[in-house]
C-alpha cells in the first residue's frame, strides 16, 4: 500500500504541473517540433524568463529534455505518453463544454448487484 500511496502522490503532482494553461501550451506546441525558449516567448506571447521557469518545472518532472546548438537550448518532449494524457483530458474537456456524455470504449461489467 505504501508503494500506491507513493504512486498516488507523484500522480497527483504531475496532474498539477499540467494544470498550468501555459504549461500545456508549450507541451502541446513540443509536440509539433524543437524549440528555443525565445521561439517558445514568442508563440505563446511571454516573456522569455517566464517560459524558462515553466520549461524548468516540466524538467524536472522529466516532460521535456533540452539539447544545446551553440549557445541557443531546444527544448522537445521528453516523455512522448504525456501527450496521451493530454489529448485524452482534452478529449473529455470537449464532451464537458459540448455538454455530452462520455462514451464508454472499454467498459467494465457492472460487478455490483
Amino acid at each position: 500500500m505504501k508503494k500506491n500511496i507513493e504512486l498516488i502522490n507523484e500522480t497527483q503532482k504531475i496532474l498539477k504541473v499540467l494544470s498550468n494553461s501555459t504549461r500545456l501550451k508549450i507541451l502541446l506546441l513540443l509536440e509539433q517540433d524543437s524549440l528555443s525558449v525565445n521561439e517558445l516567448a514568442q508563440k505563446l506571447q511571454v516573456s522569455q524568463p517566464a517560459v524558462s521557469k515553466q520549461l524548468n518545472i516540466l524538467k524536472e518532472f522529466q516532460i521535456v529534455t533540452y539539447n544545446q546548438r551553440g549557445t541557443t537550448y531546444f527544448y522537445r518532449l521528453d516523455d512522448l505518453h504525456i501527450l496521451t494524457v493530454i489529448k485524452s483530458t482534452m478529449e473529455h474537456a470537449q464532451h464537458v463544454l459540448n455538454n455530452q456524455k462520455c462514451e464508454n470504449n472499454n467498459p467494465r461489467p457492472n460487478n455490483h448487484r
